[in-house]
Order: C-alpha cells, then sequence, then structure tokens
C-alpha cells in the first residue's frame, strides 16, 4: 500500500511537463512587462500590455482596476456590466479595506470577483485589481496565478505611478522654467534707473508677491525740463498678468510719441488692454506730466489707489481719471487733473498691495494709516530710506502674516530749487 501510495504521489511527465509550460510563459509575459517599463511605455501603453497579458494570455475573465490618482477612479474594467462611474468609490475603497473573505460581501458586483490584490508603493495603498473568472487560466493553480497577477499588477500600477510623478515633474520645471522666463520679461518693464537731478529727487521700489508679479511703474522724461511717471496694476497674478501689463508697457511707450493729451492717451490704451484681455482682466493705471519750470503736474487717475501729494502736513488725493482700463470697450469718461506742486512737496504712489497688507486680526493696513504714515515722514528727504521704514512698518503690522499681493511704491521730493 504504501509503494503504491508513493507511485500515485509522483506527478506525471505531463503535468511537469505544464508546470514548467507555464512557468516559462510567466518568464516570458515578466520580461514582457518589464521591457514595457524599461522602454518607457505610456501609461495607455502599460494598462494595453497589462490587459493584453490578464485578458488574452492568462484567460483571466473579469478585471477591474481601482487606481488614486489625486482620487479614487477605475482606469481599466472588462468582463462585467457594472458602470463604476454610478459607484461612490471612496466608500468602496473603504469597504475593500475591511474585507477579508468576498463570501461575506453581500454586493453581486463585489461577490461577481474571485480576489481583491491591494497594491502598495512606499507603504501607500494605491490601487486595488478585482479579478474573477480565474478558472479557465493557463495557469490552473489558483495558488500560483493568483500571486502571479498580484505580481504583474504591482509592476504595472507601480510603473504608472513612477510615471505620473515624472511627468509631474516635468511639467513643474516647465513651470519653474516659465516663471523664470516671465520674470526676467517682467524685469524688462521697470526703468534701468531713475535719475538724480537737481529739482527732485524720485525713488522707487518693488516687492513681488510670486515670482512674476502683474504690477509696472516707469519714468520717461519727455524734455529737459518735463517728465512723465507712470504705476499700474493688473487685475490677477502669474503668467497670463504679467503679459498682459508687458503688452500694456509696449503699447504705452509706442503711443506716448504721438499725443500730448493724457486723456487721449489713456482712451487709446483702454481700446488696447480690452482688445487683448476681452473683459476678463483690466488695469489700474495712474500717469501724471510734470514741468519743472511751472511746476505743474497734469496727471489721469484710471482706477488706481489715489496717490497722496504732501506738502506741509496737508494731503491732496490725485484721484481725477476714468474707470480702470479694459473694463469697457469705450471709456464711460475721462477727467484729466491739474495741481500746482509747491516747493518740498512730497508725492507718493503705490499699488493695493501696500494697502492690503492684513494683520493676524485680519484687519488692514488701509489708506488711512499709510496716509498717516507719510504724513510724519513729511520731513524725511531721503526718499530710499523712506520707502525701506515703511516696508519695516508694513512687516511689523503684519505679525508674521504673508503679503497677499505685490508692493509697489514710487516717490518723488520735489525740491526747492531756491535752497
Amino acid at each position: 500500500m504504501s509503494v503504491e501510495k508513493n507511485i500515485s504521489s509522483v506527478p506525471s511527465v505531463q503535468d511537469v511537463n505544464a508546470e514548467l509550460q507555464a512557468k516559462k510563459l510567466q518568464l516570458h509575459w515578466l520580461l514582457q512587462i518589464t521591457k514595457a517599463i524599461n522602454y518607457n511605455f505610456s501609461t495607455k501603453q502599460l494598462f494595453d500590455v497589462y490587459e493584453h497579458v490578464l485578458r488574452s494570455q492568462l484567460k483571466v475573465e473579469k478585471l477591474a482596476l481601482l487606481i488614486f490618482d489625486q482620487r479614487w477612479k477605475c482606469s481599466l474594467l472588462y468582463g462585467t456590466d457594472k458602470n463604476f462611474e454610478d459607484i461612490d468609490l471612496t466608500r468602496i475603497i473603504g469597504e475593500l479595506d475591511k474585507l477579508h473573505n468576498l463570501e461575506m460581501e453581500q454586493e453581486l458586483w463585489i461577490s461577481s470577483f474571485d480576489s481583491i490584490l491591494p497594491v502598495y508603493h512606499k507603504d501607500q495603498l494605491i490601487a486595488y485589481a478585482l479579478v474573477g473568472g480565474l478558472t479557465n487560466s493557463v495557469i490552473p493553480k489558483c495558488n500560483e496565478l493568483v500571486p502571479f497577477i498580484h505580481t504583474i499588477t504591482n509592476l504595472i500600477v507601480v510603473a504608472i505611478e513612477n510615471n505620473t510623478i515624472a511627468n509631474e515633474k516635468i511639467r513643474q520645471a516647465g513651470i519653474r522654467k516659465e516663471l523664470e522666463l516671465a520674470a526676467q520679461m517682467q524685469s524688462l518693464l521697470f526703468p534701468t534707473q531713475l535719475p538724480r537731478v537737481k529739482g527732485y529727487e524720485i525713488h522707487a521700489t518693488y516687492l513681488p508677491h510670486q515670482e512674476v508679479g502683474g504690477d509696472y511703474y516707469d519714468f520717461i522724461p519727455v524734455s529737459e525740463n518735463e517728465f512723465i511717471f507712470c504705476m499700474a496694476d493688473v487685475s490677477g497674478k502669474g503668467i497670463p498678468a504679467a503679459l498682459l501689463m508687458s503688452n500694456f508697457q509696449a503699447n504705452l511707450h509706442a503711443l506716448l510719441p504721438h499725443t500730448d493729451s493724457l486723456s487721449d492717451l489713456v482712451r487709446l490704451l483702454n481700446a488696447k488692454v480690452f482688445q487683448s484681455a476681452k473683459g476678463e482682466k483690466f488695469i489700474t493705471f495712474f500717469i501724471g506730466r510734470y514741468h519743472a519750470l511751472t511746476r505743474e503736474l497734469h496727471y489721469v487717475n484710471a482706477g488706481h489707489n489715489p496717490p497722496f501729494l504732501i506738502h506741509e502736513k496737508v494731503v491732496y488725493m490725485l484721484n481725477e481719471g476714468s474707470t480702470g482700463l479694459g473694463m469697457f470697450e469705450h471709456l464711460p469718461f475721462v477727467n484729466s487733473g491739474k495741481v500746482f506742486i509747491p516747493p518740498n512737496a512730497m508725492l507718493h504712489c503705490y499699488t493695493d498691495g501696500v494697502t492690503d497688507v492684513e494683520n493676524d486680526l485680519g484687519l488692514e493696513f488701509g489708506m488711512d494709516r499709510l496716509r498717516n504714515y507719510l504724513t510724519s515722514k513729511n520731513q524725511l528727504h531721503d526718499m530710499e530710506e523712506l520707502h525701506r521704514q515703511l516696508i519695516a512698518t508694513l512687516s511689523s503690522f503684519r505679525q508674521g502674516r504673508n503679503y497677499t499681493d505685490d508692493i509697489t511704491l514710487l516717490s518723488c521730493w520735489f525740491k526747492n530749487l531756491s535752497t
């Protein structure tokens, strides 16, 4: 009896050959999948290879591959008429995490599968493969088939995860490059240096909130005794805002030589901004034209924060003008202002990034605080030092809270020529 039993337990040559053939096939498919991964196949190509192996080679009749990519979704499905788009996958994943025996699950769509195969990458659950219909597989032993499916699923899903990470790194690198180029482009908008002459002292400060901002200032000499200065702020942030502002600066410099009227210039600029932005963005803009001999400043304020003209603690707000540029195809009105600049007066232009600075209580620095600060510094004629102290004041006010917008300042002390 014992001899017969031993003889019957010895596998037949046919069984050995079948098992050997199955191992060869597994090795072949593993090699093909590894090649596909090493050849940097796309995500779609990797899914195609995976489905081909399971469906056509292993004869696996049902598959639902659930992958987490920002959210859970069914990335590959065949052999079932269940529409996974109608299923709350977040809830289902929670149930799958608790399952230990498929026979205990009463939902038909889950119980119709034979095995649940979780996939982990760096200790993070990233996928589930639900497989069913394994009886007709070319690997007849389930204790060999299921681990093999698990192995190739791990290979494919982790490769796709790595592809996603690599593509995201490439995308981020591209964004960083675009930001660097946009920042370089934006730096060309500002004048390389501001003049230091006998009649006035002018200084500008620009602190971008991000790598690329939407603020702009300029100083343009017209003649020996006359100059134009301006400040602008585009709605929105990032590269689109920088591109619109770059286009605006180019149009400003192109149009300036052809008109002496600031009102006409503003109307022309409005048309250009509306044409470029299609009404989706707008630009606030202040422009002034100063004549040193008459000490007159002609200006237009197109929806910008009103600059402060301060003389002996008397404050004038320069707010005559129009709406922001690009809000309307045609400006509903354009008013120009004219003021006399007394000796030793100071003019301060700024963007709303200054007044919008908030502290931990959610209080804004605001125009009143800015006006009071600038009035208190009326005897400080060093514009660079005044800006340095103002930035320090803003930093102290915000109590460690981040800036929410670009900070741009342009200040001019109109000296007393008799001194």
